[in-house]
């Protein structure tokens, strides 16, 4: 039955009836008068006629209509339905993570109805093939997982609770994938149960937490205690724990924990929190808590629930670790896998990827690309009179000054020294690359502004152009390499291109190599051997043999003038071998001698990547004994080894199963991540010599030295410093807990017959070996710690001249006393100093510094350059009042200690 839902509805159709019987009469009545008499038959005709015309308006109203009415509706629901399903289709596709859901017939049989593509992605089979039978996703579950992965299945099935669980898979010799399922379950008409839900893929989670467990090992004697009840109100708290807070024990006792509450954290990770320590009776995690001082601070915090003999926790026992340094030093030891820490460019991984890139987009959209070599012209000489810290500065303002010349699509990068490199794309002629060239040349040989003196430097830049040289990224640089060269040598500041005739000369370079192959068959290779010390005992404890070629006509030749042109051949790993080798006969001739020193030798990522490496050294290690093997090391640059982490690391540990140590050379300028340096399992770190040349002056290079130690530390590995100088950086790293130290300041590079007698006359420096306790020495040590803190706080005062975030005024740059310096010489710790005449000159210059920094900044933030420069160069002269000053009060405690 077709019924009326409205008034409206009715009124219409009252009006249609009511019309049609008027129209309907009146058009009848009209026709009937013009026609002749009709019959019985004829009117009965007419009547349902007319019947029939007042009946249609009620018909399409009672039943037309509606069921039009009901069709549109219906398909509009249908349009409505597919569109949900599309969005709902997409927005599945985005998930960061299997969407799906999962049927488990009463048979045991199980199908996923329905999943996103991340399910080929984790699991590494398509939606399609599980639609029926999804056994497969069993098969790839962790061995050591499986039973309880079936098992919560089983129980949220019995019980239709949410299923949970974190879980692994196992791919052959992969990593293990760590997942996180959360679904819910519902029961079917025909007895089986059907989940929906999700799968995320937790594995980097899991990576950090097992970071963050071997970084609480490694500061565990810093780690801060405290002890609560059962209503978390404080009972003792240890001295580190208030160093951590800020509050004294006074302040904390008797109060509850929500003392450090922050407002970082929500109610549920507090719920669940308590509901692991009731459950499990321990919780660890990160927690990020309020200081005294209102600053918000990351610590890493393990709770233990105490227990009397009945089982009732009767106290919480919970350490606290200040990882805020640490936090900040991972993010910049993360920060070098792709960036040069100096001037923040990219680094030559960076720029392999980026050339990639722009070489596919070249070659697609028909372009020219530029790659481009740069070496500074006089930057030895800017650096040599104006020290490593001007040298620093400069650099940064050529890699700032490029920046300004090229495009944001365009990449500098910088591979160490003054070395840089240009990726120039998107040039339609060369015309457009070499006005571009010509800019970056003009730009570079204006005039700097470093350390309150004007300095003059020029580029020499070598240039190959793509597709034109349609080589491979690395050949393309070799090329550039090459003209860099010629352009160097010859007229300097300038560029050059890359041609045929310079593909000749790629010719000299094979014919050059195929000499290098002469003169290692007719033995014109060389070891010398730079000392390692350990200068805690004041004892050489080992050696690093380094290679040089004694060409019959050049002479002497380093490394570095040979190294490279076969450092993408197999003669390298030739040299290697033989290197070696002769490092082997060199330690049988030494502990014949009686001396128990150990020799590491450097091979290449090249001879490490090599599937015959571990035969060939197995094979070399034959004809020696267990002693002599155990005195051998391999030195590995960190970025060869990172290159290919699973091949590099399964190198490794075939040497060490030899009974040879190997080193991580260069630590700290590769991506040295927690994870990579327990896969490698190294013997020993060596800190790159950067790092260790620039520790006393920038806290950037300090924090990675400390950060690089401490990892040392942690993994129980030995520890050693590259490029020590002199005698403060020895100190320092004494203190720091690095005892094995080489460079120059130490020992040169020397033969082996100058290394016998170097052996036979060493003598540790008196410095070294004094106790640590010993009065003097700390005083020493103390006015060092002095130096580098106003070190510190001169170069922060510059790097925030720029940063909009800085909240640093004028009015706390003129309070003297606030500053580390000014803590320490201001307080009465200091007191034993003040019988020097030295000492009391510091303060005048002290208090004109900060008067100063306090000018450059009001001169800087009103826009006067000229008078901010003016306070600035003024500025650097007071630093070095201050640290000659420092300096000559070391001088005479050393001459104290000496005499």
């Amino acid at each position: 039955m077709i019924s009326i839902k409205d008034s409206q509805s009715v009124k219409h159709l009252l009006l249609a009836l009511i019309g049609s019987i008027f129209v309907g009469e009146t058009l009848v009545m009209l026709f009937i008068d013009r026609l002749p008499p009709l019959s019985q038959w004829h009117e009965a005709l007419l009547d349902a006629a007319l019947l029939l015309t007042l009946i249609f308006p009620a018909i399409y109203f009672l039943v037309c209509r509606p069921l039009k009415i009901q069709l549109t509706n219906q398909k509009q629901a249908e349009r409505t339905q597919f569109e949900v399903l599309d969005r709902l289709q997409k927005i599945a596709g985005q998930v960061p993570g299997i969407v799906y859901q999962f049927q488990l017939r009463p048979d045991g049989s199980c199908c996923v109805p329905y999943a996103n593509e991340s399910l080929l992605k984790i699991y590494r089979i398509s939606p399609e093939d599980v639609r029926e039978d999804a056994s497969y996703v069993f098969t790839v579950v962790h061995p050591d997982d499986l039973e309880n992965h079936l098992a919560s299945i089983q129980t949220s099935a019995q019980d239709l609770t949410p299923w949970v669980q974190e879980y692994r898979l196992k791919f052959d010799e992969e990593p293990d994938c760590w997942l996180l399922g959360n679904a819910l379950p519902q029961r079917l008409a025909d007895g089986s149960t059907l989940w929906h839900g999700f799968i995320t893929d937790i594995t980097e989670r899991k990576q950090v937490e097992a970071e963050l467990q071997v970084a609480a090992i490694a500061f565990e004697s810093q780690e801060g205690m405290v002890i609560t009840d059962t209503n978390n109100v404080i009972v003792k708290v240890n001295q580190a724990f208030t160093k951590i807070t800020g509050y004294s024990s006074e302040e904390l006792i008797n109060r509850k924990m929500n003392i450090l509450k922050s407002g970082y954290h929500d109610t549920e990770f507090y719920i669940a929190m308590w509901n692991s320590l009731l459950r499990t009776g321990t919780w660890q995690g990160e927690i990020w808590n309020r200081h005294k001082n209102g600053q918000i601070r990351p610590e890493f915090v393990t709770i233990t629930a105490v227990k009397n003999n009945d089982g009732k926790v009767i106290n919480y026992v919970a350490t606290y670790t200040d990882i805020t340094e640490r936090k900040v030093i991972e993010e910049k030891i993360n920060n070098l896998a792709f960036y040069d820490p100096l001037t923040q460019l990219p680094n030559r991984v960076l720029l392999a990827d980026r050339m990639h890139q722009t070489l596919a987009r070249c070659r697609r959209n028909q372009e020219i690309a530029a790659i481009c070599m740069l070496d500074l012209d006089g930057f030895k000489q800017v650096n040599d009179m104006l020290g490593h810290a001007a040298g620093d500065q400069l650099l940064c303002d050529v890699a700032q000054r490029l920046q300004e010349c090229i495009r944001q699509e365009d990449t500098a990068a910088r591979f160490g020294g003054d070395e840089f490199a240009l990726l120039l794309g998107g040039f339609t002629k060369v015309d457009e690359c070499e006005q571009t060239l010509e800019r970056i040349v003009t730009s570079i040989a204006a005039p700097y502004r470093i350390a309150g003196q004007v300095a003059h430097i020029s580029a020499s830049i070598g240039v190959t152009l793509f597709p034109e040289d349609s080589s491979d990224p690395d050949l393309l640089l070799r090329h550039a390499d090459q003209v860099m060269y010629e352009v160097k040598q010859t007229s300097k500041n300038g560029y050059q291109l890359f041609n045929s005739v310079h593909a000749k000369r790629n010719q000299t370079a094979q014919d050059f190599l195929k000499k290098i192959g002469v003169a290692l068959i007719k033995g014109q290779f060389e070891l010398y051997y730079q000392p390692k010390i350990d200068c805690r005992q004041g004892k050489v404890v080992g050696a690093e043999a380094l290679v040089r070629w004694n060409h019959p006509i050049l002479g002497l030749l380093s490394p570095f003038e040979f190294i490279p042109v076969i450092e993408h051949d197999d003669l390298i790993i030739a040299l290697g071998e033989w290197t070696i080798q002769e490092a082997l006969r060199q330690l049988v001739e030494w502990r014949k001698a009686g001396f128990d020193i150990q020799i590491s030798v450097n091979i290449s990522a090249r001879q490490l990547r090599n599937q015959e490496f571990p035969e060939r050294l197995q094979s070399i290690l034959a004809g020696y004994d267990v002693e002599i093997i155990e005195r051998l090391e391999i030195e590995v640059v960190e970025t060869a080894a990172l290159e290919n982490v699973i091949v590099g690391g399964d190198a490794i540990r075939k040497c060490r199963s030899m009974g040879v140590r190997v080193a991580l050379d260069d630590f700290g300028t590769g991506f040295s991540s927690l994870a990579n340096l327990k896969h490698l399992a190294v013997d020993v770190l060596k800190i790159d010599l950067s790092f260790i040349s620039g520790m006393l002056a920038t806290s950037g290079d300090m924090a990675i030295v400390k950060s690089v130690i401490g990892l040392a530390a942690s993994f129980r590995l030995q520890v050693v410093a590259e490029g020590v100088e002199h005698v403060d950086q020895v100190l320092m790293l004494l203190e720091l807990g690095c005892d094995v130290m080489q460079g120059y300041g130490l020992a040169r590079p020397m033969t082996a017959k100058q290394m016998n007698l170097w052996l036979v006359g060493f003598t540790p420096d008196p410095l070294w070996s004094l106790s640590a306790s010993h009065l003097t020495s700390r005083n020493y040590f103390e006015l060092l710690q002095a130096e580098v803190n106003h070190r510190y706080w001169t170069e922060q005062v510059l790097t925030n001249l720029d940063d909009p975030r800085d909240q640093t005024t004028p009015e706390s740059l003129r309070d003297y006393r606030q500053c580390r310096f000014g803590q320490w010489y201001y307080d009465e710790s200091a007191s034993h100093f003040h019988t020097i005449s030295e000492f009391h000159a510091l303060d005048a210059v002290h208090q004109n510094v900060h008067q100063t920094a306090a000018r450059l900044c009001e001169h800087h933030r009103a826009g006067m350059k000229i008078e901010a420069d003016a306070a600035k160069a003024q500025l650097l002269v007071l630093q070095q009042n201050m640290i000659s000053l420092l300096h000559s009060l070391r001088v005479m405690l050393a001459d104290e200690l000496l005499k």
